[in-house]
């Protein structure tokens, strides 16, 4: 297993077939210049607006402090725990597919199509429009794969884990997996469009090159033995991830903000960490292009996604429901 890691990334392209071949054999690509100075500008003032608008109006989601205690409130997480008065350093802002045109535009853009598509195929959905200000003083996320979920293969007829009852603390048989029984493909795949500067003093992504392609998740006790990279990059550059691969918010131990918009995407038979078609504002539906709302989740996939009939392409915002009903006339 760990022969497949690599101690080195690739370098930044604007090659789109090396980009391709890169996320194949690092699990990773880095591309510079993808946003000019006019879509840098406009992305990093929404994020900012938004981001201050949902601090003074007590929204704001706060995580990576050195001493926030995450609690349970009635046996489910208290969202108490993710504040500044919790210890909470990190903002994160979620749902940005409602909180600007520059965010929409990133999910539709022609190098998702290329890159996510190379990994998921022609259909994918969004699965989480996020943004990660990682602020001075926030430590490391520590390394975890996106489909932590993903069942490991087994043989037929031995015990598993029931694919529900699956955790984030990975079970031993995920950390060490039998490479005999092959590995998942990927059915998640990351774009981290970079609004400032991304470096190893300001929380840059860590990630471990060549893990996606080990069928394993790291250890969560001790990650001291593996490579970490922390790709560094300017603003505007766009790294594209396969959902494999080990990565995770670095430590912020310089004194400037990092700014990040994190685009997740899945392939259209999984469930979305973001429940985009209930949560899209229903003001912006008249905008949205249809490859916006195939994006959002809206396009019926082979029968799945549907309301009613399974030969709908795309459900409406408002769909036609269908209720208990009973005929006119009883039957003689």
């Amino acid at each position: 297993m760990i022969s497949m890691i690599l101690e080195h990334g690739p370098l930044h392209t604007k090659d789109i077939s090396q980009a391709k071949a890169d996320l194949d054999k690092f699990g990773y690509c880095v591309i510079p210049e993808v946003l000019n100075d006019t879509e840098i500008e406009i992305s990093k003032k929404r994020l900012l607006e938004q981001a201050e608008a949902e601090e003074e109006l007590g929204l704001s989601f706060r995580d990576g402090g050195t001493h926030q205690e995450v609690k349970l409130k009635n046996g489910r997480l208290d969202k108490s725990s993710f504040s500044v008065k919790n210890g909470g350093v990190n903002q994160r802002l979620w749902m940005l597919a409602n909180k600007g045109e520059c965010f929409r535009d990133m999910v539709t853009h022609s190098l998702v199509d290329e890159l996510v598509g190379h990994m998921l195929g022609v259909d994918f959905i969004l699965s989480t429009h996020s943004a990660n200000i990682a602020k001075p003083g926030g430590v490391r996320m520590g390394l975890h794969t996106d489909q932590w979920w993903m069942p490991q293969p087994v043989r037929a007829g031995e015990s598993y884990i029931r694919p529900s009852e699956i955790s984030r603390k990975a079970d031993v048989s995920f950390v060490e997996p039998d490479m005999s029984l092959g590995i998942s493909p990927p059915v998640v795949a990351n774009c981290m469009w970079m609004l400032s500067d991304f470096s190893p003093t300001n929380g840059a992504t860590e990630v471990v090159a060549g893990s996606h392609l080990t069928g394993a998740h790291p250890n969560q006790d001790d990650q001291s033995i593996y490579p970490i990279n922390q790709p560094e990059a300017k603003a505007g550059s766009l790294m594209v991830f396969d959902g494999r691969l080990w990565h995770g918010t670095g430590a912020n131990t310089g004194n400037t903000d990092r700014l990040g918009v994190l685009t997740t995407f899945c392939a259209p038979q999984f469930r979305q960490q973001e429940n985009q078609t209930l949560g899209l504002d229903r003001d912006l539906w008249d905008s949205c292009s249809e490859k916006l709302k195939s994006r959002l989740g809206f396009k019926v996939w082979n029968a799945y996604g549907r309301i009613e009939s399974s030969m709908d392409y795309l459900i409406d915002i408002e769909p036609e429901r269908i209720k208990e009903l009973k005929p006119s006339k009883k039957f003689s």
